[in-house]
């Protein structure tokens, strides 16, 4: 009788077509999941938008009125009203800018860089429904930038 040693190979590792697979499941996971995770991404800026313009923005320059006593563009600027507590940027990392002031109102800009074509103008028509800004001076500039105006007093 022969015995016959049988060497046995383990493989190791995965093999050329397993890895294939494995990547193809991750690119059809990647290709459904990602619009959705970056349209929440610019849901939750657009949310941080409208949070800042109706309560931060009208907070800040009251607070720089009730310090001085005037409204006037002397003393209301943009960098009197960061002092105050307002960010440098948008939450786009755009600059917004003072505009305008009279003595009883600022108008301020407030640049947006989103991919959502109607971001402008949702954000428009939602600060046009708070109390805290000039009745339905909120307007949008194609899809780049919002103009809303406040009271000073």
């Amino acid at each position: 009788m022969i015995e016959r040693k049988t060497k046995r190979i383990r493989q190791k590792g995965f093999t050329l077509i397993e890895l294939a697979i494995v990547l193809g499941v991750i690119a059809i996971l990647t290709a459904f999941f990602l619009p959705g995770m970056l349209k929440a991404r610019e849901d939750s800026k657009l949310s941080t938008a409208i949070t800042q313009l109706q309560k931060d923005f009208p907070g800040a320059i009251a607070r720089q009125v009730s310090r001085t006593n005037t409204c006037s563009t002397t003393t209301i600027t943009a960098a009197k009203l960061k002092e105050r507590g307002l960010p440098d940027l948008t939450v786009w990392n755009t600059a917004w800018t003072v505009d305008a002031v009279t003595s009883n109102q600022v108008t301020i800009s407030y640049t947006l860089d989103s991919t959502d074509t109607n971001a402008a103008a949702d954000l428009a028509t939602a600060l046009n429904q708070s109390n805290n800004i000039v009745k339905n001076s909120a307007t949008a500039t194609g899809n780049t930038k919002v103009t809303v105006a406040y009271r000073c007093n």
